[in-house]
């Protein structure tokens, strides 16, 4: 046991809590203090036996006591005033508390004796020292004890269990705190009753709204501060239903006093939270003690990449007028260990694959030519990143989705891990975030078209003072990029080596030195780059080739494994194949298991689309598949209507026919060879009846002659030749 430790009783027998405050091992003594005294008394003396069998049958328990921390300020931080009544008591009790031999007779034996001599050494009164003494028990035995217990001013209040209610039946106010109501009726005091009410109200705030607290406190005052009134002996022509009224402003507690308990529940942040979500709370308002960095080796070991729409409006140069093209998308890629920007991509389309793959594509490549192509002249280690990373970390947005993912992390490039961030956390790739605003700040002034968080009226629009053109606008973010990597400073990635080998603090000292001292990386050629950066889709091998998006792929090399036969004779197979949105005219295909990669080139079925966009033949076959169901449509009336004149025709040939002589007989009818060789030679005749009146420009007499023999042969009720002159 020792000194300021405190001994609780366990259960619900009576409470006690004794604080030991001196310990005599020769007498097996102990003195302790009641702290549920309200004022502080002489300390009691226990024997020691006797509470360790309190302890042992646990009646009681040791717990450790907790002193105010205001008795722990050092002297400059206390008030002169309270330093003079605290040195006041301290030289008044000193030679009872610096003697243990007094001491002891003090706690242990009686005690007029050395009180009397402490009262007239002192000048004091007994109460002064007897108060003193006490005190400097319960209050944990140093000279600090003595102090005035000023801080524990207002922490001894306790509010009124409910309202209290006069003979009259109005509330009593007689002991309400505050100023007095000059104008109007007072409000009630706070009570315990309130307290809870307000702690119960407090739950039921609804999140995601700006919080407006004199609204709370109106519907607060509505849901417990109102009482329900029910009509009686209301006519049974009346509805008499219930209804809520609010109680008068006695009843009532300030608006004031509510805020107040309010934000006694609520803390400041409990509002921000309540008011953004969690989401965005844990996105802009928490706190960040972690690193991006953790538990990465070095340079390459993950790139963050992200997008952003550029704050400025890029200038058309195909024209004599100042005209806008609007905003691009920028791509970056950043190393999260470096933060070194290592790829970098701008486009006016998006976001999508394609411009996260050229972004990518620019990570993993030398930049000299990327620099070059936009005027900017570069030596290799001015930006030495042309490396593939471990890891990548992005938005889990429809541009990253699974299936362009796959072939990062299916071998071909060597991009083990892809982190897809939850939605609407940005904060987990916080070192890409903040260099899109360290990026833009550098790179695009206010004369350069540079939209404005806070658009001014008076001032133009940012689309009509764009000043860039693309190829320009790239040329001063290379070198922004340039600078930045040449001169930002990174403090928090240093490592032991570093320091100690004397490494600068610029993004791309630590990647080069990370890259010669840590990582061994791969080099990757650009086509293997380029095949694995695009996006990968479905297919289905037809006879008529690879069919993809509505237009038909095929080589000469491809055909050659028989797949289109295999589908032509056995069913369709779906593959996996790549393309480039850029352009309709290949597609490629790679065999699992030959490793062979065939370019397939758009077939003479589907020439009407070559050399296009995706976006524009998608477009038009869309318009195609319009017009072919007009088509449809107008088929099937001229097929119904066509069906119908048949039909009539029929009907009426039939009705010709009722006249005519028919056979019983089923089998095949005799003389067909002869009837139809008669039919070939009229068919000849009249064929070449117009032949020679196509030559002849006119009728002749033969013709006429022909004419009437042809009518003749051709009636059905004619008989033949001998049986007119032999009949």
């Amino acid at each position: 046991m020792l000194v300021n430790q405190k001994l609780v009783s366990n259960g619900k027998r009576k409470a006690v809590e004794l604080l030991i405050v001196h310990v005599n091992d020769a007498t097996e003594q102990i003195a302790v203090s009641d702290l549920l005294d309200q004022i502080p008394r002489r300390p009691k003396v226990l024997n020691a036996l006797y509470v360790a069998e309190m302890l042992r049958t646990c009646a009681w328990r040791m717990e450790s006591h907790d002193l105010p921390q205001e008795l722990f300020a050092i002297d400059e931080s206390i008030s002169e005033k309270h330093l003079i009544k605290r040195d006041k008591a301290w030289m008044a009790i000193s030679p009872l508390i610096e003697d243990d031999e007094i001491l002891c007779n003090y706690l242990y034996g009686p005690v007029e004796g050395i009180v009397a001599e402490l009262v007239e050494s002192s000048g004091t009164s007994k109460k002064f020292i007897t108060g003193s003494i006490n005190r400097y028990f319960v209050m944990g035995g140093i000279k600090n004890s003595l102090l005035p217990q000023y801080f524990f001013c207002g922490k001894q209040f306790s509010l009124r269990e409910a309202p209290e209610s006069l003979v009259d039946g109005a509330i009593n106010l007689a002991s309400k705190p505050g100023r007095e109501t000059k104008y109007g009726n007072p409000f009630r005091q706070v009570t315990q009753l309130d307290v809870d009410n307000i702690r119960k109200f407090s739950t039921k705030i609804r999140n995601g709204q700006q919080v407006v607290l004199e609204d709370i406190y109106k519907e607060f005052c509505g849901s417990y501060l109102s009482t329900v009134i029910k009509p009686k002996e209301a006519p049974d022509e009346d509805i008499a239903e219930p209804f809520r009224m609010v109680l008068d402003r006695r009843n009532l507690i300030s608006s004031r006093a509510f805020k107040r308990q309010l934000n006694k529940i609520i803390s400041r942040l409990d509002w921000i939270r309540k008011r953004v979500g969690q989401k965005n709370y844990e996105r802009d308002h928490a706190g960040k003690t972690g690193v991006a960095h953790k538990g990465l080796r070095g340079p390459t070991s993950r790139y963050e990449i992200d997008s952003t729409v550029a704050d400025i409006y890029i200038r058309y140069p195909f024209s004599n007028e100042l005209l806008s093209i609007g905003r691009p998308i920028i791509y970056f890629v950043i190393d999260t260990v470096t933060g070194m920007i290592v790829g970098v991509h701008v486009c006016f389309h998006g976001p999508d694959w394609h411009g996260a793959g050229q972004a990518l594509l620019n990570a993993f490549t030398e930049k000299v030519a990327f620099c070059k192509q936009f005027g900017v002249d570069i030596e290799e280690a001015d930006w030495p990143c042309h490396h593939v990373c471990r890891e990548l970390t992005g938005d889990r947005g429809t541009e990253n989705s699974d299936k362009n993912l796959s072939s990062l992390v299916k071998g071909l490039i060597g991009v083990s891990i892809v982190n897809l961030n939850a939605y609407h956390r940005g904060d987990c790739k916080g070192t890409v975030e903040k260099t899109f605003d360290t990026a833009q700040k550098r790179a695009i002034t206010y004369e350069a078209g540079r939209v404005e968080k806070v658009y001014r009226y008076e001032d133009k629009h940012a689309s009509r003072r764009a000043l860039y053109t693309y190829d320009e606008f790239m040329k001063i973010l290379i070198k922004t990029i340039l600078v930045s990597n040449n001169t930002s400073e990174r403090i928090n990635g240093r490592t032991f080596e570093m320091e100690r080998d004397d490494v600068a603090f610029t993004s791309r000292d630590a990647w080069v030195y990370g890259l010669s001292n840590m990582m061994i990386t791969p080099t990757i050629s650009r086509d293997r780059l380029i095949f694995a950066l695009l996006p990968e889709v479905k297919g289905t091998i037809r006879a008529q080739g690879v069919f993809f998006r509505g237009l038909f792929y095929s080589s000469d090399k491809f055909e050659k494994l028989k797949k289109i036969d295999e589908a032509k004779n056995f069913g369709r197979k779906q593959i996996a194949v790549r393309y480039t949105d850029c352009s309709t005219n290949h597609i490629w295909y790679r065999d699992d298991e030959t490793r062979v990669l065939y370019q397939l080139n758009l077939t003479d079925r589907s020439e009407a689309y070559k050399n296009q966009l995706w976006a524009s033949v998608m477009h038009r076959l869309e318009i195609v598949k319009g017009q072919l169901a007009l088509l449809s449509e107008k088929r099937f009336t001229a097929e119904v209507i066509n069906f119908m004149d048949l039909s009539r025709g029929e009907e009426q040939l039939k009705r010709n026919l009722k006249g005519l002589k028919k056979t019983k007989a089923k089998g095949i009818a005799a003389g067909i060879k002869e009837r139809g060789a008669v039919e070939g030679i009229v068919q000849k005749h009249q064929d070449g009846k117009n032949m020679i009146a196509a030559l002849s420009g006119g009728n002749t007499k033969t013709e006429m002659t022909q004419s009437a023999a042809t009518n003749t042969w051709v009636d059905p009720t004619s008989v033949p030749y001998e049986e007119v002159y032999h009949g």
